[in-house]
């Protein structure tokens, strides 16, 4: 395969190479190969001298090298020089000062072909430098203003450069950038056309996927099937069979709102296939792009409110970590949102995100941010193409962030810093990119997951629970009187002689089961507008370091929300400690420890107050005692289910509410009959029988009645 350098010159400078293309006289001229004799020896094969003579000037000699093609499909080359690299000087400096190198070589059809361009010219040059501003990985200057086939940054640039002579006011760099443009014109024009013809069609060939990532362009991509805005970075050919598009959006880590990455592959494709089929696609191919826009920064805007902590409901579907893989669930209750909570309690490094603004951003790149046009952004991204090693492809619609989400043994750890957060304000093309997954606490199963901004929704508090609990006596006030003063007053002010020590509040409920006591933590968190962390005994286990791991998160957590924590069936934690227990004197031990630095406010429940451990007493600040519902209680326990499940369902008269009360059942068996009288009337509309409802709880108590005497 031959080469060729045809050197183009501009308007302005074609006079000045005239002296470039005169002709070179020879004369005696010898020539050397490198697979032969020297030529200039003066005697042959006889021996004999050269009947010429001597040659009288060395000048008047030009030795000639041949050197071989790196393939068999050109021949030899003849040269001046013995070494390759001068030739290429040399020819490098006798077009020094043309303006436009342009590189061809021959293809196997024998038809010359662009292989690079080289820009010389310093006015072309300057013009180059303000078109291509900002294109990531292309530094002109050292790549000495060379481009290689298929020109990827002129072609994404092509419009700015089109534009170009209309924008600036400098007579030299219009002319220049038109001169550029006549030339590249037939460089570039098929592939130019070939973007204006997927933009008519919507379809585009496998081998032309770089055409429409360029570097800034915002796209839609499916986060866990959820539509998401994102900026190229980078594109990259993998090998022949996958293009690798690299992107960026922003998320929060709980310190501040900055730009993290993810990438998506596009696999080989017979033929054209409709961009907006792609797993993902420039967002200028919607068929609404400015509904999309206007919906993307609005859910921007809830993203910008719910940075820092919030309590939420959510229902819909959350992504939970299981195994280490993200699987979806469905979700609704109250939610903690909080990713300083979650790098806090899992000793997780939050991600470095890249800084939004432009001044923070140089510290951490090279690169500069700028205002979004239409289907683009003016700020740092992308690259050209270029070859890579081959790997796997991975589903990004389905697990694009989740490796955010990981346990603390796979992850380097650091000691809890103080929260300090940036609320920056957000700009909508910044909001436009946010990532629409928060991650949260679900209160339910108190575990971390991810859910979904579209299915968040401020609490709805129920101011009525409190007036509706049934209790004897003043406990349900006693109670809300305490905890309202333990929100009202300082801490330090109820400081232990030792720091940090006795700050919390302690209160203990015990009693028979199913008689309020859980519930009065509940109404007492929901007239405080605080969270419930409601957690059973049975959840902590009973390993001493698994419970003492356990109960430090959880603590940490309700310290964090200012939630209130309520321990359910705290039995095993209470009792009395003996020397034939070693095992749950320790968790006895470790537990009031952790009461003695608690520093919210704590619910406990038991049913076997008389064997509490008395080291626990001095520590309790509160004991409310329970005791079985009174006919007055049950009562208007039965009126109080009845209303929460829609009084106008109910055939109820007072009689029937007069003979139910006379049955021996607590408010959970009490609410448990109502959920099962409804569950039987689904398939009919007419109202409830109460008489049926009275048949049920008779045959509850007889039910119970025989399982006590079987005890």
């Amino acid at each position: 395969m031959s080469s060729s350098a045809n050197a183009v010159l501009g308007k302005r400078n074609r006079d000045q190479d005239s002296s470039m293309h005169q002709s070179i006289q020879k004369r005696n001229v010898s020539v050397e190969s490198d697979t032969n004799t020297s030529a200039h020896n003066q005697t042959g094969d006889s021996g004999e001298k050269d009947a010429s003579g001597p040659i009288s000037t060395a000048n008047s000699v030009s030795n000639w090298y041949r050197h071989r093609c790196a393939t068999r499909s050109c021949p030899s080359r003849w040269s001046e020089f013995k070494d390759v690299e001068d030739d290429h000087n040399a020819l490098a400096a006798r077009t020094a000062s043309v303006p436009i190198i342009h590189y061809l070589h021959s293809n196997d059809r024998g038809k010359w072909v662009t292989t690079s361009i080289k820009i010389q010219d310093v006015t072309m040059q300057k013009v180059l430098k303000q078109v291509l501003k900002n294109y990531q990985d292309l530094d002109l200057h050292d790549q000495d203003y060379t481009f290689n086939a298929p020109f990827m940054p002129l072609c994404h640039r092509w419009e700015t450069l089109k534009h170009f002579p209309q924008k600036t006011e400098e007579p030299g760099l219009k002319l220049a950038a038109l001169e550029l443009q006549a030339f590249l014109v037939p460089i570039v024009g098929s592939s130019i056309s070939s973007i204006e013809v997927t933009r008519k069609t919507g379809k585009i060939a496998f081998h032309d996927i770089w055409q429409i990532f360029a570097p800034n362009t915002l796209v839609s991509i499916k986060f866990y099937d959820v539509q998401t805005t994102c900026r190229v970075t980078k594109y990259k050919k993998i090998k022949p069979t996958s293009w690798e598009i690299s992107m960026e959006f922003i998320d929060w880590n709980g310190e501040r709102a900055g730009f993290t990455s993810t990438s998506v592959i596009i696999n080989s494709y017979e033929g054209h296939s409709r961009v907006n089929s792609l797993p993902v696609f420039p967002i200028s191919f919607l068929e609404d792009e400015a509904r999309y826009i206007e919906s993307m920064i609005n859910r921007g805007k809830i993203f910008e409110q719910l940075r820092g902590y919030h309590l939420m409901e959510a229902n819909g579907t959350k992504i939970s970590i299981e195994n280490k893989w993200p699987v979806r669930r469905p979700i609704a209750g109250r939610v903690c949102i909080d990713a300083y909570a979650y790098y806090t309690s899992c000793r997780i490094v939050p991600p470095d995100l890249k800084p939004l603004s432009r001044s923070a951003d140089r510290r951490h790149t090279k690169t500069e941010g700028a205002t979004r046009t239409k289907g683009t952004t003016d700020s740092d991204s992308a690259t050209e193409n270029s070859e890579n090693e081959d790997r796997n492809d991975p589903d990004m619609s389905i697990d694009y962030k989740f490796a955010t989400i990981r346990t603390a043994e796979d992850t380097k750890t650091k000691e809890p810093a103080k929260r300090v957060e940036d609320f920056q304000p957000l700009t909508d093309d910044q909001r436009l990119l946010a990532t629409p997954w928060l991650r949260g606490f679900d209160l339910k199963d108190k575990k971390w997951c991810e859910v979904l901004i579209d299915e968040l929704r401020p609490v709805t508090w129920n101011d009525e629970a409190f007036d509706k609990l049934v209790l004897p006596g003043d406990e349900k006030q006693l109670a809300w009187e305490f905890v309202e003063a333990k929100s009202l007053s300082r801490s330090d002010k109820f400081d232990d002689f030792i720091p940090d020590k006795g700050r919390g509040l302690i209160i203990l409920m015990f009693g028979p089961p199913g008689v309020g006591k859980t519930l009065t933590a509940e109404v007492v968190a929901e007239k405080s507008r605080v969270p419930l962390y409601a957690m059973s005994a049975a959840e902590l286990g009973t390993a001493p370091d698994g419970v003492e791991k356990a109960l430090e998160a959880s603590l940490g957590l309700c310290h964090l929300w200012n939630a209130i924590l309520l321990l359910d069936e705290a039995d095993v934690f209470l009792g009395a400690r003996s020397s034939d227990s070693i095992a749950r004197n320790e968790l006895v031990s470790i537990f009031l420890r952790m009461l003695e630095y608690y520093q919210g406010t704590m619910f406990l429940t038991t049913n076997r107050v008389a064997s509490i451990d008395p080291a626990f007493q001095s520590r309790i600040d509160l004991f409310l005692p329970y005791y079985d519902l009174s006919i007055e209680a049950r009562r208007e326990v039965w009126l109080n289910f009845i209303e929460r499940a829609g009084r106008g369902k109910f055939d109820v008269t007072d009689a029937f509410l007069d003979k139910l009360s006379q049955l021996p059942l607590n408010g959970r068996e009490i609410k448990n009959l109502i959920k099962s009288v409804q569950l039987l009337s689904l398939k009919g509309d007419s109202k409830i029988s109460m008489e049926r409802v009275h048949m049920l709880a008779e045959r509850r108590v007889q039910a119970l009645a025989q399982a006590s005497e079987g005890n």
